[in-house]
């Protein structure tokens, strides 16, 4: 009886083990999310910003119109000389892939809001002009601008990147996504306390999913009955070490419609 009873002791020890192994073993995708599919997410944009011709970096973007790019004014707020962009893209690491397009940008073609600031991260916006018009097509297309009354609480949504797997970890060459609800601004700010919460945040409700570094800059946006997508937001930040079951930040995109505007 004693020796079974040892036995069983051993089995369930090298359960726990078995376990907390599993647990400590690092995500293979954005933090719990997806692979995207060709055509799923055609708004999504990749950009390194070169200097000296050598990459530094990297962030997402989003198409609105066939000439500009919003992304996240942190993204571009160094120097560089120009940035590389990558559209109709689902992995970046291969240049013959079906539907994607590259181009480079000088930084002339850059705009970051006026009054952004790092540190809180505050109007955190940013655009990229294109010199050419974007021909659209199946994999690229551009996402419609929110409507400026609406907030969207609790709205059913979905975000992109190429960000970390896990905190100082790799970025995935495969573009990954997961589903996430719009959170309301007060719970957001209860959450937050004591940072400050200008309106022109918007969160994404904790989950066991959340967006990394090298998220900064992508698409929070909703997906319409016609299948286009209407983008509610730029990745702006998180807390910690991309921690989960905590609100991520990102900019109210309708906070920015006049601004976006004198630029069209």
């Amino acid at each position: 009886m004693s020796q079974l009873k040892w036995q069983l002791v051993i089995v369930i020890f090298l359960l726990y083990q078995r376990s907390l192994s599993a647990q400590d073993t690092p995500s293979k995708r954005i933090v719990k999310g997806f692979n995207a599919d060709p055509k799923q997410f055609p708004y999504q944009v990749y950009f390194t910003n070169l200097v000296d011709s050598y990459p530094s970096g990297g962030c997402g973007g989003v198409i609105i119109s066939n000439r500009i790019v919003l992304t996240a004014g942190h993204c571009l707020s160094r120097k560089f000389d120009a940035v590389e962009m990558y559209f109709g893209t689902v992995d970046r690491s291969n240049k013959r892939e079906v539907g994607q397009q590259r181009l480079i940008i000088k930084s002339t073609n850059i705009v970051v809001h006026q009054d952004y600031q790092a540190h809180p991260y505050l109007n955190d916006i940013a655009l990229i002009r294109l010199p050419a018009d974007l021909l659209f097509d199946e994999y690229i297309q551009p996402a419609k601008l929110p409507d400026a009354n609406e907030l969207y609480e609790n709205e059913s949504a979905v975000v992109s990147g190429w960000g970390q797997t896990s905190f100082n970890g790799p970025q995935p060459n495969r573009l990954q996504y997961y589903n996430v609800t719009v959170y309301s601004n007060e719970e957001c700010k209860n959450k937050l306390v004591p940072y400050i919460f200008p309106s022109s945040y918007i969160c994404l409700k904790p989950s066991q999913s959340t967006p990394c570094h090298g998220d900064s800059g992508g698409p929070l946006a909703i997906r319409n009955e016609d299948g286009t997508h209407t983008l509610l937001g730029v990745a702006s930040f998180v807390f910690g070490p991309c921690e989960i079951n905590t609100p991520a930040v990102y900019t109210r995109v309708s906070s920015y419609l006049q601004w976006i505007k004198q630029f069209e």
